[in-house]
């Protein structure tokens, strides 16, 4: 029989993220996507014959709403084959959702005859591959503007000894 420990935490937030310019216009910051969630879990089982090695599961589930841009002025930026935002539209446009679940295993080896510990993780980031945008930038070379998206599925392995 091996002993469990778990962990579980949910945090949300419902916001709204708006100032006003020195045009007396309410425009959206790039920060009011409206929400934001959170779910972590994980769960540690010890083995060994003496309980002092654990082998561990963790997950996290992340979303929020898009965060808001300035969209680029695509025929100024051909104009003068440089970036240009269309500053009346300040923050005007939406990027979709963000979605990003992780996922985390590996085990602990703790020495019983000293304060030594080896652990060893696979941490699995982005597991779905999810593409969510990073910026939008304008492209000198196509004279277009081109989605620059965020790390997709990435395995990280760690290890760390603690002594």
């Amino acid at each position: 029989m091996c002993k469990t420990i778990t962990w579980n935490q949910a945090t949300a937030s419902v916001f709204e993220s708006k100032y006003e310019g020195s045009d007396g216009i309410e425009r959206n910051t790039p920060f009011n996507n409206g929400y934001v969630l959170n779910v972590l879990g994980g769960k540690e089982w010890t083995l060994g014959k003496s309980k002092q090695n654990a082998f561990v599961l963790n997950g996290r589930v992340t979303t929020s709403g898009g965060r808001w841009y300035t969209p680029i002025d695509l025929e100024a930026s051909k104009a003068i084959n440089f970036e240009v935002l269309d500053e009346a539209n300040a923050f005007g446009e939406q990027n979709e959702e963000y979605f990003r679940l992780d996922v985390k295993f590996g085990v602990k080896l703790n020495s019983t005859k000293r304060k030594l510990s080896h652990q060893f993780y696979l941490d699995l980031q982005n597991v779905t591959n999810r593409e969510n945008i990073f910026a939008l930038r304008y492209n000198r070379l196509t004279n277009s503007v081109n989605r620059v998206n965020q790390v997709g599925f990435f395995p990280d392995f760690l290890y760390r000894i603690q002594f």
